[in-house]
């Protein structure tokens, strides 16, 4: 059986350190340096943005800063998110020629990767519906969006699921002033539906680690492999450092338009 590694590594204070990690394991991937990863990770008070997006016309950013919500952009493409410690992420780095995704178009390898979140999310009784280009749905209210990014034939993927988020400032942060959004927005823009929290759709509450275990059973069962618990290698911790020091860190990056 294929064995996949599995980082359970988060800052949640740091969001740029957040990002700064994924690409570090993304290079990693590329230099053929790890096997297959999936990471669980969480932020604690941040918007994300997609890599080119317009930030003036995507978030609050005087609510932001009033609430003191981090502004970071990701490497790779989609919309805008808002994490909080209820807001679980998730990151996949894997051959674009795996057995899994070889001959499929992008929203193909969307539709796979959702495979594993659906497969987890049953074990509370929730069922969910891929809605492409990368959402998936319970009903008509979206609880995971995706966005990936490619390089070199590698697939970095990039997924969120809202387990008890604060819904209220998601929809407040995310939401630039509309003069600024009609002027400034000539970038990706992020497509604004309704949302929903795992913990209203089952009806209970569930704690991030049981999201987790349930995520890693979904996955292991929706891709016929195993997860190995394990930790991030020497060099993509020190080039997580320098991503941090030169790029994710700087305002530069995260407000370049």
């Amino acid at each position: 059986m294929e064995e996949w590694r599995l980082l359970n590594i988060e800052v949640p204070e740091l969001a740029a350190m957040n990002l700064a990690i994924d690409e570090a394991v993304f290079v990693a991937k590329i230099e053929g340096a790890v096997p297959t990863t999936l990471r669980f990770w969480r932020n604690k008070g941040a918007v994300v943005l997609g890599r080119f997006q317009n930030v003036a016309a995507e978030v609050d950013l005087d609510l932001c800063r009033e609430r003191g919500i981090q502004v970071v952009r990701r490497f790779s493409g989609g919309g805008a998110v808002y994490h909080d410690l209820g807001n679980l992420n998730y990151s996949i780095a894997i051959e674009k020629t795996h057995p899994l995704l070889n001959g499929l178009d992008i929203v193909g390898t969307f539709r796979v990767f959702s495979f594993g979140v659906t497969e987890g999310l049953r074990k509370f009784g929730l069922e969910t519906v891929f809605d492409p280009p990368s959402d998936l749905l319970v009903g008509d209210k979206k609880v995971s969006g995706n966005a990936q990014s490619r390089r070199k034939g590698i697939i970095f993927h990039h997924g969120t699921l809202l387990v008890h988020a604060d819904l209220d400032m998601l929809t407040r942060a995310l939401n630039a002033p509309e003069e600024k959004a009609k002027t400034e927005n000539n970038g990706v823009s992020s497509r604004k539906r309704p949302v929903m929290n795992v913990w209203d759709a089952i009806g209970r509450r569930i704690g991030i680690d049981q999201v987790k275990e349930a995520l890693q059973q979904g996955f292991e069962k929706a891709f016929g492999m195993k997860l190995v618990q394990s930790m991030l290698t020497l060099k993509e911790k020190e080039t997580a450092e320098r991503l941090y020091a030169n790029k994710y860190s700087k305002g530069e990056w995260n407000f370049w338009r």
